[in-house]
């Protein structure tokens, strides 16, 4: 997990024996179920919660799609937008901190392993199991 503001990173491998990867949006949620919000499954999580599609706003040019939940001190919000719907941005509101995922594509792409070469400048730290 790299965080390219602050120039760190940690590395962890999934000890087994099953490999489950995981990718939540939010990391720092002390209840732990905004964390169950993924990269990848963020529709099917809003819906599990009972989120309802309501008109969103116009966001980067496109015609949205909203759902909000409250989850633990969060609250959520989940943009879509297209036919097969898929998500634009993801933001939350915890307390008075505010923050949001912006998505420049969303879909299925062949593997292309400098995706994960290892940033230029950033100190990765391995995290303890």
């Amino acid at each position: 997990m790299v965080n390219l503001m602050t120039k760190t990173a940690r590395h962890t491998v999934d000890p087994g024996p099953t490999f489950d990867c995981h990718m939540p949006l939010f990391t720092d949620d002390p209840g732990k179920e905004a964390s169950a919000l993924e990269f990848g499954l963020e529709m099917g999580f809003f819906k599990s919660k009972g989120a309802a599609a309501h008109p969103g706003k116009v966001l980067q040019g496109k015609q949205t799609t909203q759902y909000q939940i409250e989850v633990g001190s969060s609250k959520l919000a989940l943009f879509t937008y297209g036919t097969p719907e898929r998500p634009l941005a993801v933001g939350r509101v915890r307390g008075d901190d505010g923050e949001i995922y912006w998505y420049s594509g969303y879909g299925d792409v062949p593997f292309d392993a400098k995706l994960f070469a290892k940033p230029e400048g950033v100190k990765i730290e391995d995290s303890k199991p």
